[in-house]
């Protein structure tokens, strides 16, 4: 089973609101995985304890630690492992890693939920203001 980027977002509050936005449209939560750099970054309330979150790390490294995964770009191994496992090629793990390192949330939908019909939901309803 593929998972597909739904979206990109810069703060908890935007991921949360984007996640009710799918669970209003139907998407069960089973569905959806959280991409994150650590995982305590991840607030998402008891309402959505259904949504997978896979990460880095479950808490914030130690300045040597920081330093090591830098120069040997490591570090990522859990996500790393997740984005191969899912196809997708080095040259974009490498960017959704750098993402999430720059304490971005990435939002995955698995592949039987039709981010086209999704998005264009919203265009519709954009276009009809």
């Amino acid at each position: 089973m593929e998972k597909n980027v739904f979206g990109v977002f810069d703060s908890n509050p935007e991921l949360l609101a984007a996640i009710q936005d799918l669970k209003a449209k139907g998407v069960p939560g089973t569905h959806m995985t959280v991409a994150a750099d650590i995982k305590n970054d991840v607030q998402l309330g008891n309402e959505h304890t259904d949504i997978l979150i896979i990460a880095n790390q479950d808490k914030e490294d130690t300045l040597f630690l920081k330093i090591f995964h830098y120069f040997t770009d490591e570090g990522s191994g859990d996500l790393r492992s997740f984005f191969t496992k899912y196809g997708y090629s080095f040259a974009d793990t490498k960017t959704m890693l750098k993402e999430v390192s720059a304490k971005k949330f990435i939002l995955l939908l698995d592949e039987e939920v039709s981010i086209e019909e999704l998005t264009a939901d919203k265009e519709v309803s954009k276009s009809k203001k």
